[in-house]
């Protein structure tokens, strides 16, 4: 009686192992691309796709030695299924230094109004010579998005770690009307 229930255990056991195999795991990205192709994504996965209002601009705003900042979109992406939404500001920035420099967001303001610090983020490293998207995210866990009907207003912030006595501030007006 043992011999059969010791064989029964080990069988069980195999068989377990055997179903915990490989899994795979699939990334998808969640972003602004063609409207037809988003849909069929989504009728195939069961996912609800984003919607994104995108408002393309590839404006210059600084162009001097030591980086090049073009603003390239601002986008608001409502995704129902999260109950979420946010607006990216992307800007494209070319470090033309050597050393590594960080690009932040200060004094956000949309419509004349500031926009509270705890619903910004942008931070982003770029090393010399190199060029990088910087996306400053305006994004609100307890409440509504600023309207951003007229404009967005904010200083482009550019530092160096390396080099604390260098760093550049660029006023950057965005209109919508």
């Amino acid at each position: 009686m043992n011999k059969r229930l010791g064989f029964s255990v080990i069988l069980i056991l195999l068989l377990s192992l055997a179903a915990c195999g490989e899994t795979q795991v699939e990334n998808k990205e969640v972003g602004s691309v063609d409207s037809t192709e988003n849909s069929n994504e989504a009728e195939e996965t069961g996912e609800e796709t984003p919607e994104t209002d995108k408002k393309e601009f590839n404006q210059q705003i600084v162009d001097n030695e030591n980086i090049k900042a073009t603003l390239v979109s601002v986008e608001k992406i409502v995704n129902k299924e999260w109950d979420e939404e946010r607006i990216e500001v992307t800007f494209e920035v070319e470090n033309k230094r050597q050393d590594t420099i960080d690009v932040q967001a200060r004094e956000v303001s949309a419509d004349g109004k500031m926009i509270d610090e705890s619903m910004l983020s942008m931070s982003q490293e770029i090393s010399g010579g190199k060029k990088a998207d910087a996306v400053l995210t305006i994004q609100n866990y307890e409440g509504d998005l600023p309207a951003m009907e007229e404009n967005l207003e904010m200083i482009l912030h550019v530092f160096s770690w390396d080099d604390m006595e260098w760093s550049e501030d660029h006023k950057v007006k965005i209109d919508f009307k």
